[in-house]
């Protein structure tokens, strides 16, 4: 009797919990990606005696089309040797831009 009576409880407890109304959707909305400034990248060094070397170059995207797929940036980037037997070298800069297409998944 007393397992039967644990049963009925526990049936009705199951029950109470099925019948219990659930939202349609319990996700969250996706956090966007974060947006940095700008990407900068550099390094230097050198052997002794042979002066020292370094660089700095940058990337920034400016436009990304609606659907993501298409995306335009710009990059420029500075290096030059200090030192040396040769002395000081005439600075590098670059500067360009860049294009990127993202295929479809299919």
């Amino acid at each position: 009797m007393q397992f039967a009576i644990t049963f009925a409880l526990l049936c009705c407890a199951f029950a109470a919990v099925l019948a219990y109304p659930m939202p349609d959707d319990m996700t969250m909305p996706p956090t966007p990606p974060p947006k940095y400034p700008l990407n900068l990248e550099g390094g230097g060094g050198g052997q002794r005696g042979d002066g020292f070397g370094f660089m700095v170059k940058g990337h920034e995207k400016v436009w990304t089309s609606e659907n993501g797929r298409h995306e335009i940036g710009l990059n420029g980037g500075y290096g030059q040797r200090l030192g040396g037997p040769y002395g000081n070298s005439e600075p590098s800069w670059r500067v360009g831009t860049t294009y990127t297409y993202r295929f479809p998944n299919f």
